[in-house]
């Protein structure tokens, strides 16, 4: 089976319909950065457009769940995620005037309503953690929760708040025993779980992980000739860092711009 396992492709598809055309115990490292919370729009029905956040946490639970059945016993999952408020002052910005959203706002852009509560105005949804703890209640091992700190955050916008600047990483495996070469990790500076590094868009994807973010993590995690799996690939940095690092991938990518995108700069990729 693992000998007539495609390597090396990016699958114009959903992740759910690539993770089931894999075999079992057939991927080495899943490293990732799934869309955030109302952030990125493919289409009114997909990950990340759900009306409730509770939605989404239980879908990305589900996919990253799923990845269990092809991942090895020595395999890892990285998870990037960022964090996202719930809505703003309950107001929405009309032809330069603000304007109190109305009930038919939150049906018209398919949003939960406020039920101060959980969803409250100017609320830090904690999604990621979220995340990682029902991820935990599915059985994965959370080994790290390691903090991307960003050199270059993006400007704040509110004056309520200090500047939000960094990400979570969360490394997951399956088993006590997994690959991790800690001694490379050290030479690369990289055996600690806060990592400085900045945001730079790859290859005009403006929401890429950064090159220098994520070829430690795949030169510790992955051994050479490992397969480096993808369910969100966007403009391929994940690939073009394995193939750099002499190391297999596969990935998906729903959106064709991005996945044109991916298979023009893997060309580039020596």
């Amino acid at each position: 089976m693992q000998d007539n396992l495609v390597k090396n492709k990016i699958f114009l598809e959903s992740c759910e319909e690539t993770i089931n055309r894999l075999p079992e115990q057939s991927v080495d490292l899943i490293l990732t950065s799934p869309p955030y919370f109302g952030c990125r729009v493919y289409g009114d029905e997909t990950l990340g457009r759900e009306e409730h956040p509770g939605e989404f946490v239980e879908n990305i639970v589900d996919i990253f769940d799923s990845t269990k059945r092809i991942l090895k016993d020595t395999g890892s999952l990285y998870l990037n995620m960022g964090d996202v408020y719930f809505g703003t002052k309950g107001f929405s910005r009309n032809k330069g005037k603000w304007k109190r959203k109305t009930d038919q706002h939150y049906k018209d852009h398919k949003i939960a309503k406020p039920d101060k509560k959980w969803l409250q105005h100017k609320q830090l949804l904690m999604i990621p953690p979220r995340v990682a703890t029902s991820l935990q209640d599915r059985g994965w091992v959370l080994r790290n929760s390691i903090i991307w700190e960003k050199a270059n955050p993006l400007p704040a916008y509110s004056k309520d708040r200090r500047l939000p600047c960094y990400e979570y990483i969360f490394h997951f495996v399956k088993s006590k025993k997994y690959y991790f070469d800690y001694p490379r990790a050290k030479e690369l500076s990289h055996h600690r779980d806060v990592i400085k590094t900045a945001v730079k868009p790859f290859k005009n994807h403006p929401a890429s992980f950064s090159e220098e973010l994520i070829s430690p993590l795949i030169e510790t995690t992955c051994p050479v000739d490992g397969l480096v799996y993808d369910p969100f690939m966007g403009s391929g940095t994940t690939a073009w860092v394995a193939k750099k690092l002499n190391r297999n991938y596969l990935g998906s990518e729903l959106n064709e711009e991005y996945y044109n995108l991916c298979l023009e700069n893997l060309k580039e990729c020596k």
